[in-house]
């Protein structure tokens, strides 16, 4: 691994970083005022890596381009890993499934995930438990009404936020099939495995690792466009089934 200090900057800023500082330090603000973009809890990393590679309000012009040209690398850069679940040691290429739950736990800024089913035996609840946790990391959680249990997932998830799938007018309700995890608006997974033990340990199910940071945000803005019409916020108290 280099120890450039660009690189070391470039691998550790997230796209959004990159392009909100980039505006930011063009438009004049001090280096620290910048830094107030980050969460607070990366925010002294990306301070001390800033200053390493020596990029702030001292070189509006030339810090804005490398953090664009940062925030431009990663948002077309893609990797595509298959994810397996299947008995046993059968799965023998890619990623398994019940692993993704590490990289839910390393999140650092945000986790969108949707699931039909979320089963009491799944890994992932404990990586969303520390994840909605931290202060500075966003967590948001669709379900689907019928067979999820949306409001089990906001009694375990209270700091997360929690939609369940709605009711349409004519009365009939929306299933809310779609089943993926979106870290970090980079990092995807789409799969076909619900949030259970059986899924992420015992079925043959499939999906794909994708890192993509327009993937990632336009699944991410899809979703949230949806709110209130094909989901609706389940709140911690008088939650009617």
């Amino acid at each position: 691994m280099s120890n450039d200090p660009l690189f070391k900057l470039g691998e550790y800023l997230t796209a959004s970083e990159a392009e909100t500082l980039a505006v930011l330090l063009d438009a004049g603000e001090h280096t620290t005022h910048a830094l107030g973009s980050v969460s607070a809890t990366r925010r002294d990393r990306v301070a001390d890596l800033l200053k390493a590679a020596r990029i702030g309000h001292l070189s509006p012009k030339l810090s804005a381009a490398v953090l664009r040209s940062i925030a431009g690398a990663k948002a077309a850069h893609r990797d595509l890993v298959p994810v397996w679940t299947m008995p046993g040691n059968e799965a023998t290429v890619g990623h398994l499934t019940n692993q993704f739950h590490d990289v839910v736990s390393a999140a650092r800024v945000s986790v969108t995930c949707a699931t039909y089913n979320f089963s009491s035996t799944s890994s992932m609840w404990l990586a969303l438990q520390k994840a909605s946790e931290e202060p500075d990391l966003a967590v948001c959680v669709y379900v689907d009404s019928g067979v999820g249990e949306p409001a089990a997932v906001k009694a375990r998830l209270p700091r997360a936020a929690v939609y369940r799938s709605a009711t349409l007018p004519d009365g009939k309700m929306v299933v809310s099939h779609a089943k993926f995890v979106v870290v970090d608006h980079e990092v995807v997974l789409l799969t076909s495995a619900n949030f259970s033990y059986n899924a992420e340990n015992r079925n043959v199910e499939f999906g794909l690792f994708i890192r993509d940071g327009g993937l990632a945000s336009s699944i991410e803005s899809t979703m949230a466009s949806k709110r209130g019409s094909l989901y609706e916020l389940v709140r911690t108290s008088n939650y009617e089934p």
